[in-house]
C-alpha cells in the first residue's frame, strides 16, 4: 500500500491482473475506485479484510465508467457496504439503478453463457445511494479531497 492506495485484482479475464480496482484508505475511511464484476465482490471484500477495515468503513464506490468489467459489481457490493454510496457519471447512473437495458445489451453482444461466465449478472443499485458526479465535484474521504473530473475517452460516461 502506498499513499493509502492498494491495487485490487478484480479477477476479470483469463489472466491475473488483467483488470484492476483500487482501495483508497484515509484516516480509517475507505473508497473503492471501480469494483469489477459481480464475480469480483469477494476480491473487494478480501481487500478490506487484508487492510483490517470493517465493511462500515467504506464511504464510496467511485465508478470511472459503467462498463461491466469496471462497475458491474457495484449494486452487489453496496449490499455488503452499509455506509457506502456509489458515485457515477450522470449518463451511467440510470444504468446502474435499473440495469435491465445494460443486461439485455450485454447478453445480445456476448450471448447468455459468456455473459454469465464473465459478468455474473448485475444487481440494481438503490437510487437513494447513488450520487451523480458533477464535473469538478469534490467528495471527502477521511479529510482527503477527491476531485471528480469528467474525462471522456474510453467512454463518455
Amino acid at each position: 500500500m502506498s499513499d493509502g492506495i492498494t491495487i485490487v485484482d478484480t479477477g476479470f479475464g483469463e489472466r491475473p491482473a488483467f483488470c484492476a480496482a483500487y482501495l483508497l484508505v484515509e484516516s480509517g475511511r475507505a473508497a473503492f475506485i471501480d469494483c469489477g464484476t459481480l464475480h469480483s465482490v469477494p476480491n473487494m471484500l478480501a481487500a478490506l479484510d487484508a487492510a483490517g477495515l470493517a465493511r462500515e468503513a467504506v464511504d464510496w464506490i467511485i465508478s470511472t465508467h459503467v462498463h461491466l468489467d469496471h462497475a458491474g459489481g457495484a449494486g452487489a457490493l453496496l449490499r455488503e457496504l452499509p455506509s457506502a454510496k456509489l458515485v457515477v457519471h450522470p449518463r451511467g447512473a440510470q444504468h446502474l439503478i435499473d440495469p435491465a437495458k445494460l443486461i439485455a445489451s450485454a447478453r445480445q453482444v456476448y450471448g447468455e453463457a459468456v455473459f454469465e461466465q464473465a459478468y455474473g449478472g448485475l444487481v440494481p443499485a438503490p437510487a437513494e445511494r447513488v450520487v451523480e458526479a458533477a464535473d469538478g465535484q469534490v467528495v471527502e474521504l477521511g479529510g482527503r479531497p477527491l476531485l471528480l473530473a469528467h474525462t471522456p475517452g474510453h467512454a463518455l460516461h
